[in-house]
């Protein structure tokens, strides 16, 4: 063997042009414009799906539902005066209640003979809770649930719900 067979592929090798950082620039600008244009042209058929069920919708007439009042018709709302007392538990926690009634007209004849059942019947409902059982996710909902079915017992069915707009602990 010859001693220049060895050298040559060394030479060859040292020889090979590089590629060019210019070469993977263009490569990368080449693939960043094909993706780019891909993303637009699928963006641009959405938008044409979107709008042409938006625009669907839009001329449909809307049906009317029979049961999209929560109350019937002869059914009022009462305010009941607020109730302010302590906690079972700690008693130096206070509770203020205001709340409202919805009832059925036709079935209460006394509206504030009612209205005064109600509250006594919430005063002493809050005279039992404790500050524990306010506490927590769905407290609230228990305390309006509890106190929907005293109002439905109470009233003899009459009171539909018991409605709390503001409660504030002190």
């Amino acid at each position: 063997m010859d001693e220049d067979d060895i050298e040559q592929p060394a030479e060859a090798e040292a020889e090979a042009p590089k590629g060019s950082p210019m070469g993977l620039i263009l490569a990368v600008l080449g693939i960043t414009i094909l993706g780019a244009g891909a993303g637009g042209f699928f963006a641009i058929q959405q938008v044409d799906k979107i709008a042409t069920v938006a625009t669907k919708r839009a001329n449909e007439a809307p049906t009317k539902d029979e049961a999209a009042l929560a109350w019937d018709e002869n059914s009022a709302i009462a305010q009941i005066e607020p109730v302010l007392t302590n906690l079972a538990s700690p008693q130096d926690v206070w509770i203020r209640l205001d709340t409202a009634m919805v009832f059925d007209r036709e079935a209460v004849d006394d509206v504030e003979r009612m209205k005064a059942v109600m509250g006594e019947s919430i005063l002493a409902f809050l005279r039992t809770v404790s500050l524990g059982e306010l506490q927590g996710a769905s407290a609230f909902n228990h305390l309006r649930d509890d106190l929907n079915e005293r109002a439905r017992i109470n009233s003899g069915g009459s009171v539909q719900e018991l409605i709390i707009e503001t409660m504030v602990l002190q």
